[in-house]
């Protein structure tokens, strides 16, 4: 059959789409949690939980991975001590998320055309 698009560039396109979802929920949970102390450990128990439910799949492992340390970091952002620094970590790879989701993106879009 005549696929739109290769096998493997719809699993990089996927990952791609992930890094981009991941990269603006990791920032927007920045701002929602930062300096609030209740609503961080809420939010960072939901986050590790709904990570540790994908860690214990073989094929996502990585994903959960990912997963549990941003559920740490933004448990960690309502802090008073280490609030600070967590947020600017989560910021920073929420950063990092969102570039490596567009990168991947542009890739699969740069190989269709040739």
């Amino acid at each position: 059959m005549g696929d739109l698009m290769k096998k493997e560039n719809r699993g990089k396109l996927a990952i791609g789409a992930g890094g981009i979802a991941g990269g603006v929920a990791l920032m927007s949970l920045t701002g929602f949690v930062a300096g609030h102390f209740i609503p961080a450990l809420v939010v960072g128990g939901l986050v590790l939980w709904g990570s540790w439910r994908l860690f214990q799949k073989p094929n996502s492992a990585l994903v959960g991975m990912v997963g549990l340390a941003a559920g740490v970091l933004v448990a960690a952002a309502g802090l008073p001590i280490v609030g600070g620094l967590a947020s600017l970590l989560l910021g920073l790879s929420g950063i990092g998320l969102l570039a490596g989701g567009v990168w991947a993106v542009y890739q699969v879009m740069k190989s269709r055309r040739s």
